[in-house]
């Protein structure tokens, strides 16, 4: 009899910073072992709202909409079946219409959590949105005698957050209580919703309680109200939705809905696996409700005696022992992130060991791996960066090939050549296939605007926050591994072009007239160039402009001669890219160059200078080295003739290019100038 092929499910999350999405994948988790199949979650989050609240200030180049373009990798996956939380991702995406984002996925057996939706091979998990707010606002008007009730809402397109707020206003109606547009406001479900808080309360002085749609927004109106000098549970009474791990330990303990995030996990992975064995669903083909339960604490203004006798879904003793395990959990969870963080800089200093090398970058990566205890690893990489900026339309790449491998032990990279190709038919759970049943987390490799592909490790859900910085990491150090490729081309091409120039010089017989390191005029050369044009002059305006090359000594006694001769090349290629090509361009001593031009334009010089430093400026975005490369010009205005004394006219550029000097960087090292 044949074996029964191992299913591969896909999970598409979003938010797993937070509680709800965190035991969503907990159940999946326990499902997948249980039924024995494979799960692969393709991971989002949010880190602008983070930084947001912890630096104080807006982000500027904030690249959270990279993580939105993850769910499409999974359309390579070589998927069986899919796990949507759409409730999670449809915070990012621009999508409104959740049966057009199914619809993208429609070729594979799906199952939607938190969203209804009406496509062909989806079913859809939702909880009882409805009913839980009801039972709040139920509670609050008929036990608490309260009318001025404020609601937070969630994200606008959200099915959840649009239910709970359909419900704050049915019910309010029910109960004949006004509402006007000031006592709701918009939150998105984190826990950085202080402004829209302090909306509320500034709108409403006589607000009784604030509704929120979730917990993690409920934390915020704590934080505010203690801001403010009110007093949870009696000055004014909050509630939220999720009953989440810190819910029942706030001070006071937070009254909130409880719906099982582990049980809709579970359910859905039961609900898929059924499908998939050609099960007939029955009359819930379409959705199903999961139930919720009131939890009845102290911050809806009830007392603690009311709490011991059992009202709610988990009693007295229960909520304390749960609490304490959380505490514990979490403070082991922070201590073990606080040792491993310290592997960050080893790794990011190791694979910058490997930059002039990528099978030893890729085995890098791997090698690391297999130290953290993963239990496989694989790397797949995009045949070029792709460049989004988060604007035009996203298109998944189909060219994404399979780098590296950690897996039984051993480590296995491939040239480029032999990368075998990600494809629908051959997708990325085929590749990472083996007799072993596993639980991958796939991060998304980016830097910026550019993504480089992906990283799937086999590891268990609370190793996910170190591990996403991990990625990070690898992310940025791709982008290194891309400059260090660009950089050895172009002194290659540098390379070239000066060996070019010698054999030219050889041929010619003119080998006198050019400076050995930069291919540029010499002394000589450079005068016999000016004097053949000062000859056939007429009068035009011209140039002579003196350059120095900033601190070539700090250059040179920090980081060595080699980065001296670097520095000395780059100045000579900087000032030819701002030159025409009948402009005269010399070296005419350690780190001076020397330039004759004719231009009518007056006030070319100051043009010039700026032309100079905005080259100056660019290169060194670009360069990767821990000095900058500066250049100080002297520029004196005159007009060649037969009769020219051209010493003169370089004495008078060389003393303005005394004066320029003075205004020079104290110093070209990169760490000096910081911030400057």
């Amino acid at each position: 009899m044949e074996e029964k092929k191992r299913y591969n499910l896909g999970v598409l999350i979003g938010g797993v910073h937070t509680y709800f999405p965190k035991e969503h994948i907990k159940g999946i988790s326990e499902a997948a072992s249980e039924l024995d199949v494979n799960v692969c979650f393709f991971l989002g989050t949010r880190t602008k709202d983070f930084f947001e609240d912890v630096l104080g200030s807006k982000q500027k180049n904030s690249y959270d909409y990279q993580f939105n373009t993850i769910h499409d990798y999974s359309l390579i996956g070589g998927l069986d079946g899919l796990i949507i939380n759409y409730g999670t991702l449809g915070i990012q995406l621009r999508e409104v219409d959740p049966n057009e984002f199914a619809r993208k996925y429609n070729g594979i057996t799906t199952v939607f959590l938190t969203e209804v939706v009406d496509v062909p091979n989806c079913h859809s998990l939702i909880c009882d949105n409805k009913g839980g707010i009801a039972m709040v606002i139920s509670h609050l008007v008929e036990e608490h005698h309260l009318s001025r009730i404020l609601f937070m809402a969630g994200p606008e397109h959200n099915t959840d957050a649009i239910e709970r707020k359909e419900a704050y206003l049915e019910t309010m109606k029910k109960y004949g209580l006004p509402v006007t547009h000031g006592m709701i406001a918009q939150g998105d479900y984190s826990e950085f919703v202080d402004k829209q808080v302090e909306y509320l309360l500034d709108s409403n002085p006589d607000a009784q309680a604030i509704v929120f749609a979730n917990d993690e927004m409920a934390f915020a109106g704590y934080r505010v109200c203690e801001k403010r000098g009110l007093v949870v549970g009696k000055d004014i009474m909050i509630t939220g939705f999720d009953d989440c791990e810190r819910a029942s330990g706030m001070e006071p303990p937070l009254t909130t809905i409880q719906q099982d995030g582990e049980l809709m996990g579970k359910m859905a992975v039961y609900d898929l696996v059924n499908r998939l064995d050609g099960k007939d669903p029955g009359k819930e083909a379409v959705s199903r409700r999961v139930p919720v339960s009131f939890v009845k604490r102290e911050s809806c203004g009830c007392v603690s005696e009311d709490v011991s006798k059992k009202e709610t879904p988990m009693g007295l003793g229960a909520q304390v022992h749960r609490l304490n395990k959380t505490i514990a959990g979490m403070k082991l969870e922070l201590i073990s992130f606080q040792r491993k963080s310290w592997f960050i800089p080893v790794l990011a200093r190791d694979l910058n060991d490997c930059m002039d090398d990528e099978q030893a970058f890729l085995k890098e990566i791997m090698e690391k791996m297999r130290e953290l205890h993963t239990r496989c690893t694989h790397l797949f990489l995009l045949d070029e960066p792709i460049v989004y900026d988060g604007k035009r339309k996203w298109t998944c790449p189909y060219n994404l090939h399979l780098a590296a491998s950690y897996e039984n032990g051993k480590i296995i990279t491939k040239a480029a050549y032999e990368r075998p190709l990600v494809m629908k038919e051959n997708g990325i759970c085929d590749l990472m296939e083996n007799e072993e049943r596993h639980q991958f987390m796939v991060f998304l490799l980016f830097s910026g605007e550019k993504q480089y592909g992906l990283l799937a490790c086999d590891i268990d859900q609370e190793d996910f926050p170190f591990f996403y910085v991990i990625s990070l990491q690898i992310g940025l150090s791709l982008h290194y591994l891309e400059i260090s490729k660009a950089e050895a081309a172009r002194r290659l091409e540098m390379s070239r072009d000066i060996e070019e120039i010698k054999e030219k010089n050889r041929v010619l017989g003119i080998i006198s007239e050019y400076d050995e390191l930069t291919g540029l005029l010499n002394l000589r050369g450079f005068m016999e160039h000016t004097k053949r044009v000062c000859q056939a002059g007429n009068g035009q305006r011209a140039y002579m402009i003196y350059g120095d090359l900033d601190h070539l000594k700090e250059i040179n006694d920090t980081w060595g001669h080699p980065a001296g001769n670097f520095a000395l090349r780059s100045v000579a290629e900087i000032l030819k890219g701002c030159l025409r090509s009948n402009d005269i361009l010399g070296r005419v001593g350690g780190d001076e160059y020397i330039i004759m031009l004719e231009c009518e334009e007056a006030d070319f010089g100051e043009k010039f200078r700026e032309r100079v430093k905005m080259a100056c400026k660019l290169f060194n975005e670009k360069s990767g080295k821990p000095f900058l490369v500066e250049i100080s010009l002297g520029i004196a205005e005159f007009r060649p003739n037969i009769s020219t004394d051209i010493q003169q006219v370089i004495s008078l550029a060389d003393q303005q290019l005394y004066e320029a000097k003075k205004h020079r960087k104290k110093s070209v090292s990169r760490a000096n100038n910081e911030g400057a």
